[in-house]
């Protein structure tokens, strides 16, 4: 529907406002392009994609956040029961979704700045919110950007209750968990959890194409994907891969 990815969504999250001149910036110099033509709200599939007949084809169709738990230790899915409590994801939160009533649990098992935007969003909007996380301090991959001090700082003042050294173990009924160092196991009530834990790349276009390759229904000279279609990650590599 517009153009700028996940940087439109994710600079409406509290403190992110600046993140839009990522996408601004760049859509002043392409709109300057004289050839270029730009399709909104136009969805490709396989055939559509070669009707072009385009000799170079560049995927960046994104990612999205998973739902089943599988992060940086986690490295399988969770038992989750529909019993338990209602699942989301940042995606969810982003896209206006409200949480049920009671209170939420947030947890972290990628380390980076959105499972702190997530919480501090939820808090701003009246809930009772708890943020978990298996390491030792919130955000602790923003210690190499300097900020994490100041994200922990901004989340206890909110009053997020904030969980350190906890691992989810399963979302059925009530929420288990454990301890990274002893294994020992508790559990919370919650009505709600966002899991922030890794993303997947949005790879059914590529696939497709990958069938008619296999086919020998190959049209174009090459078939790329870059940024976050490629390997989801920060913004600032996709930003370079697609400069590149």
């Amino acid at each position: 529907e517009t153009l700028g990815g996940r940087v439109r969504t994710e600079s409406r999250l509290p403190g992110m406002a600046s993140y839009q001149r990522v996408a601004d910036h760049r859509l002043a110099a392409f709109h300057k392009l004289p050839n270029v033509e730009t399709y909104l709200a136009s969805k490709l599939g396989a055939e559509d994609t070669m009707a072009f007949g385009a000799p170079h084809i560049v995927l960046a169709t994104g990612a999205r956040w998973r739902r089943d738990g599988v992060g940086r230790r986690q490295r399988l899915p969770l038992p989750i029961l529909d019993t338990g409590p209602a699942i989301y994801t940042p995606d969810d939160i982003m896209a206006g979704q409200v949480p049920v009533d009671g209170p939420v649990l947030v947890y972290d098992d990628d380390g980076y700045i959105m499972a702190g935007l997530i919480a501090e969003k939820l808090t701003r909007d009246g809930r009772n919110v708890t943020l978990m996380m298996p390491d030792a301090k919130v955000s602790p991959w923003t210690d190499n950007t300097l900020e994490q001090h100041a994200i922990q700082r901004r989340l206890l003042k909110l009053g997020v209750t904030i969980l350190a050294n906890r691992q989810l173990a399963a979302l059925q009924g009530d929420v288990r968990h454990t301890c990274v160092y002893t294994g020992a196991e508790a559990e919370l009530e919650m009505a709600a959890v966002v899991l922030v834990t890794s993303r997947t790349s949005n790879d059914g276009l590529w696939r497709e194409l990958q069938t008619h390759a296999e086919a020998g229904e190959i049209p174009w000279r090459s078939l790329t994907r870059i940024g976050d279609a490629l390997a989801p990650a920060t913004i600032a590599h996709a930003v370079y891969a697609g400069h590149r």
